[in-house]
């Protein structure tokens, strides 16, 4: 039994601290997104043109351009879509289990509408954090051919169509020959917030998907951070694995 050496320890311990502050910057960003997104109230979309600023709207979604998108795997119209591919790799060894790696994921999105009883507001998603419910529409079975495990899999698709609820947080625009409907102003994305949304769903459940998710999030970048500042004070010779009751070795050939 020989340790591991350092270098590949100053590794991993370089590895953990940068990912551990990104996911943990992200995370933040959501909690923050979802923490904004609370305080707010929505307002009649009929009622955007006596805002100025941030504003939050909540209706159904309307056709505004002459063409609708049409989603990656189903050809379903929609103003915005996303999607991923999901392919199954055997582990060879047998230690673990089959794994799904995703090869193929995107999103796409077009101006449109918010309408509700009191008028309407035209949105330009571009730019925005798009939240949407997907579902697999296809795969997940093993296919075995002889000895050999071919890799299947899976197709994921969300989106958002016209006559879907819709939840909207943005920054109103005034129209200066970029709105996406000709009209004096718009919903899209500004310096006045970080956060531009648009969900397939309400208000309670949009703040819930951010919460929920920078939760997990700062719980998983946490974890990174403290693994490698660990590694790193055991690099520096300010802790020994035996401190924690870790004894990290490597088997010999």
């Amino acid at each position: 039994m020989t340790e591991i050496p350092q270098p590949i320890i100053g590794i991993i311990a370089l590895a953990g601290l940068v990912l551990g502050a990104y996911v943990t910057y992200e995370a933040l960003g959501y909690l923050q997104s979802g923490w904004t997104i609370w305080q707010s109230d929505p307002i009649n979309a009929g009622d955007i043109e006596y805002e100025d600023g941030v504003v939050e709207v909540q209706g159904k979604v309307e056709q505004l351009e002459d063409e609708l998108l049409t989603t990656e795997y189903t050809d379903t119209p929609a103003v915005a879509h996303e999607y991923e591919l999901q392919v199954h790799e055997d582990n060879r060894t047998g230690d673990e289990g089959p794994e799904w790696k995703t090869t193929e994921s995107g999103t796409e999105v077009q101006p449109f509408y918010v309408t509700d009883e009191t008028g309407s507001v035209a949105v330009d998603p571009d730019g925005a954090h798009v939240s949407l419910d997907t579902e697999k529409i296809s795969g997940g079975s093993e296919i075995d051919i002889g000895p050999v495990d071919a890799s299947t899999s899976k197709k994921y698709e969300g989106l958002l169509a016209p006559g879907d609820h819709v939840h909207v947080f943005g920054q109103k625009r005034h129209a200066q020959g970029d709105s996406p409907d000709n009209g004096r102003f718009y919903i899209g994305d500004g310096g006045e917030t970080d956060t531009f949304s648009v969900s397939d769903t309400t208000e309670t459940r949009t703040v819930v998907r951010y919460i929920g998710g920078g939760l997990v999030s700062l719980i998983l970048g946490l974890a990174a951070l403290v693994m490698g500042g660990f590694l790193a004070l055991v690099l520096l010779g300010q802790l020994e694995f035996s401190d924690v009751g870790l004894q990290l070795t490597a088997s010999l050939a």
